[in-house]
């Protein structure tokens, strides 16, 4: 059996492994993101540690490729990043206890594949969306 001082000791001992953990962690996660280029170097992105787009870069040699091979190689260099960014944070969770295999099952995209495919044209670009009444008393306005 413990005595009050050793659980104390004890106890304090944790809370500060925990936010020693905590402050690791934090660091990590804020470090996560990731920048990507694509091979020929005319893209460049970043990412945040959630995927979300943050910059997009394009040099005077990309704006020489077609709209459909700039697609391309936009979508497929954030793939990467984005794939990168979620290995960064699996990675952070270590301190905490976290699954280290994790980082091993993020699926790795395949840089080579096609981009999925979206319609050419987006038909809500062609809707319009004037304001028009829809509520039979007129004091009721957008």
């Amino acid at each position: 059996m413990q005595t009050p001082d050793e659980w104390l000791a004890d106890f304090e001992s944790k809370v500060a492994d925990l936010q020693q953990k905590a402050t690791e962690f934090k660091k990590n996660i804020e470090s996560a993101g990731a920048v990507e280029r694509s091979a020929d170097g005319s893209v460049t992105v970043t990412v945040a540690p959630s995927g979300a787009l943050l910059d997009l870069h394009l040099t005077d040699k990309a704006m020489t490729k077609s709209a459909e091979a700039l697609t391309a190689e936009i979508l497929a260099t954030t793939r990467t990043a984005r794939q990168q960014a979620a290995q960064e944070v699996a990675t952070a969770f270590t301190p905490l206890g976290g699954d280290s295999d994790i980082v091993q099952r993020i699926p790795t995209p395949d840089p080579s594949a096609p981009a999925p495919r979206t319609p050419a044209s987006h038909p809500a670009e062609d809707e319009d969306f004037t304001p028009t009444r829809i509520y039979k008393d007129e004091d009721q306005r957008w």
